[in-house]
């Protein structure tokens, strides 16, 4: 029998999903432009979303490549249509990123790759 969890605090946002011509599901942002810029605007004005060269105090190995939201999943890459594993996707701020960029959010433990992401989907 599936538990179902609740956490308080803070925690990653549930996103908005969109089915692709293939019947993939994505993320809204993902797939609407307008979407992912509204997200990246926001993770710029609240969370310093910038190029760590312009940061005095940045921790060189603190980049969104390793970031514990930094989605790397193939699943993902083929939302974001870039296989490179240069740009990703943001779990917690919503928005298509550069692995090579920072901000406030940065968590150790990254990138979400899909073997982790499979071992929680055997879970259920």
């Amino acid at each position: 029998m599936p538990v179902l969890m609740i956490q308080f605090g803070d925690m990653t946002p549930v996103d908005k999903m969109e089915e692709d011509e293939e019947g993939r599901s994505c993320p809204l942002a993902t797939r609407n432009p307008e979407v992912n810029e509204e997200n990246l605007e926001r993770a710029m004005e609240d969370y310093d979303y910038r190029d760590p060269a312009d940061d005095g105090g940045f921790v060189e190995t603190e980049v969104c490549g390793n970031c514990s939201y930094y989605n790397l999943t193939e699943d993902m890459m083929e939302c974001v249509g870039d296989e490179s594993g240069d740009t990703g996707y943001c779990q917690k701020l919503k928005f298509v990123c550069s692995a090579n960029m920072t901000c406030d959010k940065w968590e150790a433990g990254g990138p979400m790759k899909a073997d982790v992401m499979n071992m929680a989907r055997e879970a259920f």
